[in-house]
Order: structure tokens, then sequence, then C-alpha cells
């Protein structure tokens, strides 16, 4: 007989780690593709630097080359991070580990390093027992394969990974799929004005102990905060200036810190991802505020 979802995830909770045991006040500094102000972004250099900067975790996001080889980089494509063009899935796993990188965040002005594309494993082994990982995969229907990979290399005690999953999807998934175990995993939600609560509710199956979410503006966040209590979950915030909520962006950030960090830390945000690292850590300790690390 198949294991319900809640069983598979009851056994799940039973793996320990890290991510799983921060004090619940604490606040989880998260550097989107590791900290890359002067580093490549997703380099192995990002990484270090992220960990000398004392932050709790990286985020990486990895796809597959031609061969099945899980890289660490973000675009489809290899033109703005590399010295390369064309697809990431037209060159082997070999042949993308050998392209120098673009310093921060690429583009053609931007000049090469000595950095190279890193394996997902090689990325994992930078930051074993450093600092904790985020993985972003590019899909829900990736995630056995990102699983199979992180377990294979014993990385699981420092590894969260994490793919959109829409509600509606979530009914579809079957009971043995990662996203119930053994992998901490994280659902990322984006959701219309006024949906928010209604979709954090609809994630209650999974038990997320974290869970990031794209509200439309601080009054939907707000709205949610008494499911986030409820569910007992960590609620991870964007505030890259790519993002997500309006006037909540690391921008506006450098400007009113208390306006944007500090409100959101207010409302009850326990995790945020930010392309200003340094910037957050210092707040955090001019604020006085607990950051989540290893």
């Amino acid at each position: 007989m198949t294991a319900s979802p809640l069983a598979v995830v009851a056994d799940a909770v039973s793996l320990r780690s890290p991510i799983l045991d921060f004090d619940a006040d604490a606040l989880l500094v998260v550097a989107h593709r590791g900290s890359w102000v002067e580093a490549p972004e997703n380099s192995l250099l990002a990484i270090r630097d992220a960990v000398r900067l004392g932050v709790g975790m990286v985020e990486i996001d990895t796809r597959r080359a031609a061969d099945g080889a899980f890289m660490v980089i973000h675009d489809r494509t290899l033109d703005r991070t590399t010295e390369a063009t064309g697809p990431v899935d037209a060159l082997d796993g070999a042949a993308m580990g050998r392209l120098r990188l673009r310093r921060s965040g690429g583009g053609k002005t931007m000049p090469l390093t000595e950095e190279r594309v890193p394996t997902l494993f090689d990325a994992l082994e930078e930051a074993r027992g450093r600092v904790l990982v985020n993985i972003d995969t590019k899909s829900v229907a990736e995630l056995p394969a990102v699983a199979r990979e992180v377990l294979r290399g014993g990385f699981g005690a420092g590894v969260l990974v994490k793919a959109e999953l829409s509600p509606a999807d979530l009914g579809k998934l079957p009971a043995d799929h990662p996203a119930f175990g053994p992998l901490p995993f994280m659902p990322v939600i984006r959701s219309a004005k006024g949906r928010f609560a209604a979709d954090l509710s609809a994630l209650a199956p999974l038990r997320p102990f974290m869970i990031e979410a794209c509200p439309y503006d601080a009054d939907d966040l707000e709205a949610g905060m008494e499911v986030v209590r409820e569910m007992g979950t960590r609620l991870w915030i964007n505030t890259l200036d790519v993002a997500h909520m309006a006037h909540f962006n690391d921008a506006a950030a450098r400007l009113d810190a208390d306006g944007v960090w500090g409100r959101l830390i207010d409302i009850g945000v326990r995790a945020i991802q930010t392309d200003e690292s340094e910037a957050l850590t210092a707040y955090l300790a001019k604020r006085g505020c607990a950051s989540a690390r290893l």
C-alpha cells in the first residue's frame, strides 16, 4: 500500500537538520545566487563571500547539461553569465565546467574572471558545514533527480530544495514525491491580490516548515500572518530589486532599512532573500535581531 502524504511527511520530519532547528525569532538572511557584488553570481567565490559575510543561507540555481549533469547557472542560456553563447543544454557538463564566468551579475560589459561554471556537487561541497544552501529547481518535475544528487553526496543535512508549486498542483503530486521528503522542501507561491491567506492554507498538507511567498502587497502579507502562525511555518520574502511586492525591495531598503526590512521583521517574516547581504546583516546587528545560521 502506498503511504499517505502526511505519513511520508512525518517520516521526513524525523530527519533533523540545521534548517529545521532555528530559533523561531531569528531571521534567516539568504544571499541570492551567493554574494555577487564582485564575485560572479552562482560561483564558488560567491558562496565563499557569503560565508565571509556571515549569512545563514545561499540560494543557487541548477540546470541540467546535455549529458544530464547538474550545473549551477540561472538562465536557460550561457549568454549573460559566461564567455559562451547558446542554450545550457547544448553542452555537456565537462565543457560547461571549463567556461569562465563574468563578474557580478554578468552581461557583455562585465569582464571575465577565472571562476568557472560549477557543478551542483562542487557548490554543495564548497558550502558543506559552512553555510546552508537553498537549491532553486526550475520545476517540481526536477525535484526527484535533484534530490537523488543531493543525497548521493551526503548533503541532506544542509540543503533546502524549492520549486514553484501552486495549490492546484499540490493535489496532483504522488505520495512518494520528494516534495513530501526526505529532503526539506519549500514551496514557492505567487498570490493574486486578496488570495494570499487562502493560498497559504491550501499548502497545509505539506506541513512546510518554510514557504517562499510573493504576496501582492503588504496588506495581503499581514492578512496571511494568522495562517502562518497557525501552520507553525516560517515565511520567506524576497526583497530583490526584480521582485515581487511593491515598495519592498533592496533599492528601497538602502534608503530606508526600517521601512523595508524592519517592517517585514515586525510583521513576522523570518527569512529574507536579498542581493544586499552585507547591508542586511549589518542592519540586523544594529537592530539587535538574532541571525539564523550554522
